[in-house]
């Protein structure tokens, strides 16, 4: 051994390194969250939280994410922790209404203090106060969380659970290989990245034509999903007729061998119909909405169809008894022959008068409805009366000015402003009566005189005189209705 008396440029040396041990070590302590002895000890209170096993000393104490202090003590007392917790001079004092709650950093179990600010007109916390328990918030921990599954769900949660742990069994490796490549996948992430960025109007068209297409599949739901479930029904029929399958493809050599003689023709008989085609273009191109519209209605087909099994599977044995009945109806029919032969023709002079029988109906339903609406409600038959000379007596003959017609044609009733059709012209040739001598009420004769008839000249004021014709559908001025041959 050598001993030797230090020289001055050693003792500084070694005391230069034992400083600069004592720096790291005291870097590293209040790096890990350690306190500084050298550092005054700054505002601090206490808090009981009533489960704070998972809270570690020098756990973080935040306020709205932001750390603002740390635990620097904890001490157990019966079921409740009390925890000292060191707030940042910049952040202290705090109010004293201010709540505290435990929450979970990490899936792991990890705890920091999360503090909830108070109103800035409360009194401040004395240093080393204690914080009421009032202001604790109960923490809810994980367990808790799972507890409020039923039990089937946590099952299959323990189940997914142990399905990982097995999944990741012995994939150390592969794990940090996975780790080990995140460089490299995150460079090469970065520089595709950078090429769509460069891009930016390219992948901007091709997001907004992706948009467009999902939206298109969304306004068609209907015909997706039977696209789905046709081709299940594909897949379906494709496995159960493998057999049938792979006979095609044993079949398929000569299929080529045959379709190599064909296409020749085929290409000629394409050469020869292309004029054809170029005729049916015109066409082609007006059916494009037919063939719109036929696509929308293809799910209501495809149901239809889908039916129409069971329609085929109850006509089986439903058409031979249609067909016993059918053939025992030619002799009912018969029996009806001369029955419709007389009232066919009665119901096409009906039909021709439609309107007619219509208004018949709803003029009686006018007439028929109408009420006084006195205490005592009293239905009555509203008509009116044209005031003429027909009205007030019989003549022998029909007068010049009446208009009357016992079989006006269809639609007649529409020429009523510029006057009614006559069945016979001549009839508007009489001449009309004179006024009737004065009777009974002179008021009365009086009215009667001057409304029913024009005492100037003896003429009563009438309509042109137009004459009907031929009625509509017969040969002759009135309906004849005849049995149908």
């Amino acid at each position: 051994m050598i001993k030797k008396a230090l020289t001055p440029k050693e003792t500084i040396a070694i005391a230069l390194f034992v400083l600069s041990c004592f720096a790291v070590l005291l870097y590293m302590w209040i790096t890990f969250g350690g306190s500084s002895p050298l550092k005054p000890q700054g505002y601090r209170f206490e808090a009981d939280f009533p489960e704070a096993t998972l809270l570690a000393q020098t756990a973080d104490v935040r306020i709205s994410g932001v750390p603002v202090g740390r635990v620097v003590k904890m001490a157990r007392d019966g079921n409740s922790t009390r925890v000292t917790i060191e707030i940042k001079s910049r952040y202290a004092p705090i109010p004293s209404d201010t709540r505290a709650m435990l929450r979970l950093k990490t899936l792991f179990g990890e705890t920091y203090v999360e503090l909830t600010p108070g109103t800035r007109t409360a009194p401040k916390l004395a240093d080393s106060g204690m914080l009421p328990d009032s202001q604790i918030a109960p923490s809810v921990q994980l367990d808790e969380v799972l507890k409020t599954f039923n039990p089937r769900t946590r099952a299959a949660f323990r189940t997914w659970l142990q399905a990982q742990a097995q999944a990741i069994q012995g994939r150390g490796a592969d794990i940090n290989d996975t780790f080990a490549s995140l460089p490299g996948f995150v460079h090469s992430a970065d520089n595709l990245l950078v090429t769509l960025d460069a891009q930016s109007a390219a992948v901007r068209r091709l997001v907004s034509a992706t948009g467009d297409f999902f939206g298109a599949i969304s306004e068609r739901e209907g015909e997706l999903r039977g696209l789905i479930t046709d081709s299940n029904r594909l897949f379906q029929t494709t496995a159960a007729r493998n057999r049938d399958l792979a006979d095609v493809f044993r079949a398929l050599p000569r299929f080529e061998r045959e379709a190599t003689l064909t296409l020749p023709q085929l290409t000629s008989f394409a050469h020869e119909a292309r004029p054809v085609v170029r005729r049916l273009q015109p066409a082609a191109s007006e059916a494009d909405p037919l063939f719109a519209d036929v696509a929308r209605l293809a799910p209501q087909f495809d149901g239809f169809f889908a039916r129409l099994d069971q329609v085929v599977a109850a006509s089986k044995p439903g058409l031979p008894a249609l067909d016993r009945i059918l053939a025992r109806i030619p002799g009912l029919l018969g029996a009806f022959e001369p029955v419709l032969r007389n009232v066919n023709p009665f119901v096409d002079y009906i039909g021709q008068n439609k309107r007619e029988v219509t208004a018949l109906f709803a003029n009686v339903t006018a007439a028929s409805q109408i009420r006084d609406m006195t205490p005592q409600a009293l239905h009555f038959l509203r008509t009116s009366q044209t005031l003429g000379p027909t009205a007030a007596t019989f003549y022998p003959h029909p007068l010049g000015s009446t208009r009357l017609n016992p079989y006006f044609a269809p639609g007649a009733m529409t020429q009523l402003k510029t006057g009614l059709p006559v069945l016979d012209k001549n009839l508007c040739g009489f001449g009309d009566p004179l006024p009737p001598a004065t009777f009974g009420d002179s008021t009365l004769s009086e009215l009667i005189t001057k409304y029913g008839f024009r005492t100037e000249g003896r003429d009563v004021a009438r309509p042109p005189c137009n004459e009907q014709g031929p009625y509509p559908g017969f040969g002759t001025l009135f309906p004849q209705v005849r049995a149908a041959p």
